[in-house]
């Protein structure tokens, strides 16, 4: 019986120690991504200025007319001009 939970023991400890590893490994697997992902937001946020199209979020496209801080004026299709943060904006338009 003692020869069956040393192997009990032994087989535990190595299946920790996996599950270890493949946590670590998961960790800086996401940690990359969310680096990657903030510095994108960072340089796009840092990029805006009047004139270029963008697309917020949701997916509503519009036009920036002008920035104030961390608000910008954005014209839309139908003509109005709405406030929006500027952290609402995800992409671009080039």
């Amino acid at each position: 019986m003692e020869g069956f939970w040393g192997s009990v023991l032994s087989s535990s400890v190595a299946l920790l120690i996996l599950f270890a590893i493949m946590g670590v490994v998961y960790l800086i697997w996401s940690q990359v991504g969310v680096r990657k992902k903030r510095n994108y937001f960072k340089e796009l946020h840092n990029e805006l200025a009047p004139g270029q199209e963008i697309m917020f979020a949701g997916g509503i496209y519009g036009t920036i007319k002008s920035i104030n801080g961390d608000k910008v004026e954005v014209k839309v299709r139908s003509g109005a001009v709405m406030d929006v943060s500027r952290y609402a904006i995800q992409e671009i338009q080039r």
